[in-house]
């Protein structure tokens, strides 16, 4: 089921003003009824320079769909409408993936702008939304009043059957995970079992052999010292390989 998530509610991040507002789909002429950022801010993506940015946080992970943009709209002030964007997007705040750059029409100014058609965000997976303005449209300061994306709740599972391991049952959970997650192997055959976890950039964090004996459970404990973040869980048995992604939260 899929649900439109009206993003300037759940606004989190922004360097000087900010306003929700919900008209239906016009848009007041107002400055202050939106986001305005008149001096730059370190960015939450390392990767990013100081920068006017703003970033929303939706409580959970949804696939992202199409956006719907209305820009800076104060007649005086259309001129601080954000023109080419970069956007980011995150499932745990720590790590950051670029959707790709982007360029906002700038507003109308008038009391019946309803906005335009923003970009199709191809159902990443993301809790955060990360917009940085590149340019806009050759004002002192940048604003953004409303910003709209069509979402799909992302459930993930406490407990996940890793298949397609012969003979060796796996299972992990939770995932995600904010302290370690377990990996409970029931072998019906008995030798080694590799496990690599790899991070976001595809480096080996770490490698181990667990040695299997068919009949007798095994359970094993991953993750208790790895930062927040995306990880990628392979294992490998009898020249066969899995992979699976997960995911540690930060603490609350």
């Amino acid at each position: 089921m899929k649900k439109t998530i009206l993003l300037i509610s759940a606004l989190v991040v922004m360097q000087q003003f900010g306003y929700a507002q919900c008209y239906p789909d016009r848009h007041s002429t107002n400055f202050f009824d939106g986001w305005i950022s008149c001096e730059v801010a370190p960015s939450p993506n390392p990767i990013r320079p100081a920068s006017h940015f703003i970033m929303y946080d939706f409580g959970k992970v949804f696939k992202l769909g199409q956006m719907t943009i209305w820009n800076s709209n104060d007649p005086s002030h259309l001129d601080w409408g954000m023109r080419d964007v970069a956007i980011d997007y995150s499932t745990d705040g720590v790590n950051w993936y670029t959707a790709g750059d982007f360029t906002f029409p700038q507003a109308s100014g008038l009391s019946t702008y309803e906005g335009a058609e923003g970009p199709f965000l191809n159902d990443i997976e993301g809790r955060y939304l990360l917009i940085t303005a590149l340019n806009n449209y050759g004002g002192e300061c940048y604003g953004l009043s409303e910003m709209r994306v069509t979402g799909e709740e992302v459930i993930i599972s406490d407990v996940e059957d890793v298949a397609n391991l012969e003979c060796i049952d796996v299972k992990i959970y939770p995932n995600p995970f904010a302290e370690q997650m377990s990996m409970v192997l029931s072998p019906g055959c008995s030798g080694d079992l590799r496990i690599v976890v790899y991070n976001a950039t595809g480096q080996m964090i770490s490698s181990e052999k667990a040695n299997l004996v068919n009949g007798q459970e095994k359970t094993i404990e991953i993750g208790r010292d790895l930062p927040a973040g995306a990880y990628s869980l392979y294992l490998e048995y009898d020249g066969k390989a899995v992979q699976r992604s997960i995911v540690k939260m930060n603490r609350s």
